[in-house]
């Protein structure tokens, strides 16, 4: 975390400790995001971010050239979010307007419960201290640092001296976004349940096609990383298989040099397979499916119910896994669809209706989103940025008469 005194009373460099404790107070701890039930500090993290509504950086979303600096760190430019509403409203800022913002700005200030003084201060102290806590607002992606102003000694700086927490390393994407491998790269053996037998060593590939993906991340670097075998005894070795493929008929495990996982076939000695589920050995989770999407490639649909159910259903399991490896959440998560432009969303039509034609072609052929995940928040809720990207590529809404959580209607 980098703090700053005010260098120019005309221009600050980022908000001051004053806005930042009137944002927390006006704020009834939740995102502004309507409908969003997600917390701004949970325990002793802040989990929120502070969004510039006419970025901050040139090039960034609603960027306004003729904004003073002032104006551009002030109250009325700020919005507290959640970190997967934030990388919504960067990601589409056709749809969402400066004006559209400050509406909602308002019509949540207007809904929300104060904060105490007691509360709003804690939540700014707790800003100090983290290292991450305002986004660059350049695509709704990277995180970068907040330099807080302040006019007086209100708050205590920290000890300069103090390194600022390190972040996970993530994992690279190799041929697009939803794999970790390239394709002539093996996932990994299949993991022989009778090591000794005089069998070959079977090597297990990702098959090709359109694909689905998630991921779960700790936000901090392991100490050290986990063997399969610790990897192993975490998705298995607590009454619950907690690491699984999207979709699957028989479940085989495989090792790999970098980590573990769980993986789909038809016969045990296939070499392929359409659905797998790795676990790094630094803890980061992907899980990858190319069996939804291909299934339907002849008709070229993305059966939304059947989707949604699975990453509601896998978030909740990979969060138990990272919980049963000792890594404390709230973690990161990024989901998507790869390949899929062209293909038709259907969805269940409501209560009492027939809905005989599919509806609107997705137009992006990438469909992503990210965000943080607490397991006290239901998953539907969580993974709802990404759910609601999907429909607006196909030009249309979520439908709010589905229960995602029960993957039924309300």
């Amino acid at each position: 975390m980098t703090l700053s005194r005010k260098q120019n009373q005309s221009e600050p460099a980022g908000p001051s400790a004053s806005t930042v404790k009137r944002l927390f107070a006006r704020s009834g701890n939740k995102c502004a995001f309507p409908r969003c039930i997600s917390p701004i500090i949970q325990g002793e993290t802040v989990v929120g971010k502070i969004c510039h509504i006419k970025s901050a950086g040139i090039g960034g979303p609603r960027y306004d050239p003729e904004q003073s600096v002032a104006d551009r760190h002030g109250y009325d430019n700020l919005l507290l979010l959640c970190g997967n509403h934030h990388t919504v409203i960067d990601d589409d800022p056709e749809a969402y307007t400066v004006e559209r913002l400050t509406r909602m700005k308002l019509t949540h200030e207007e809904q929300a419960a104060s904060m105490s003084d007691e509360v709003a201060n804690r939540g700014v102290g707790l800003l100090i201290n983290q290292s991450v806590t305002v986004t660059s607002q350049f695509g709704g992606i990277t995180a970068h640092t907040i330099n807080l102003n302040f006019a007086g000694p209100a708050l205590e700086e920290p000890d300069s001296s103090v390194e600022p927490s390190p972040r996970f390393v993530m994992a690279e994407p190799k041929d697009g976004q939803a794999r970790f491998r390239p394709p002539d790269q093996a996932l990994g053996f299949r993991w022989n349940n009778i090591p000794y037998a005089d069998t070959a060593e079977i090597e297990i590939y990702l098959a090709t096609g359109p694909a689905m993906w998630l991921r779960l991340l700790p936000k901090v670097p392991p100490g050290e990383n986990w063997s399969c075998d610790e990897l192993r005894n975490s998705a298995m070795g607590h009454g619950t298989l907690t690491l699984q493929p999207f979709v699957w008929t028989n479940l085989n495990s495989l090792r790999a040099e970098d980590g573990f996982g769980t993986y789909s076939s038809i016969g045990p000695r296939d070499s392929e397979t359409a659905s797998v589920a790795f676990a790094f050995e630094t803890g980061e989770v992907w899980s990858i499916d190319t069996f939804l999407l291909s299934a339907s490639v002849a008709k070229k649909r993305i059966y939304f119910l059947n989707i949604a159910r699975v990453f509601t259903q896998r978030l909740r399991d990979y969060g138990a896994f990272l919980q049963y490896l000792g890594t404390e959440p709230p973690y990161d998560w990024i989901g998507g669809l790869d390949g899929v432009k062209g293909y038709r969303l259907e969805v269940p039509p409501p209560p009492n209706h027939v809905n005989p034609f599919p509806g609107n072609a997705c137009l992006a052929e990438v469909v992503s989103a990210r965000g943080t995940y607490s397991p006290q928040q239901p998953t539907s809720v969580t993974l709802r940025p990404f759910f609601d990207q999907i429909f607006r590529k196909c030009s249309t809404k979520f439908p709010e008469y589905l229960d995602l959580e029960k993957g039924q209607y309300k």
